[in-house]
C-alpha cells in the first residue's frame, strides 16, 4: 500500500494523535483489493492492534472469494507475511538490573 493509498483511509481533519481509519472507506474499497493486499491488511491489523475491525472486513471478503471459487491459500499467505514481521517487544527492562549495570560500568571506568 503506498502512502497515497493509505492517506485515503485516514481522517485528516483530526489532530495527529486522534487519527482514525475511515472504516466506511475501507469497506467500500475492499472488493477492489488483491488477495495479497487483503492478507497484508489482516497482518497489519493484528500486528498494530487496530481493533480487529479491518481483519474482519478483509476475512469476510476472502471468504466470499473462496465461496465463489477462488483457490488462493490466504491462510498460508497470512502466516508467511506474519512470520516475516519483526517481533514487537514492549516489556519494560528491570530497573534494578539497568542501575546495577550502570554502577558496574562506572566502577570499571575509574
Amino acid at each position: 500500500m503506498t502512502n497515497n493509498e493509505f492517506d485515503e483511509f485516514l481522517d485528516d481533519s483530526l489532530p495527529v494523535e486522534d487519527v482514525k481509519l475511515d472504516m466506511d472507506k475501507v469497506k467500500e474499497n475492499v472488493p477492489q483489493f488483491s488477495n495479497e493486499k487483503l492478507c497484508e491488511m489482516i497482518v497489519a491489523d493484528r500486528y498494530l492492534g487496530f481493533g480487529k475491525k479491518i481483519s474482519i472486513v478483509c476475512m469476510e471478503e476472502l471468504a466470499k472469494r473462496r465461496l465463489a471459487g477462488d483457490t488462493f491459500h490466504f491462510e498460508s499467505y497470512i502466516d508467511k507475511v506474519q512470520g516475516e514481521m519483526p517481533e514487537l517487544n514492549f516489556n519494560m527492562p528491570d530497573l534494578r538490573e539497568v542501575l546495577n549495570q550502570a554502577i558496574a560500568l562506572r566502577k570499571n571506568n575509574r
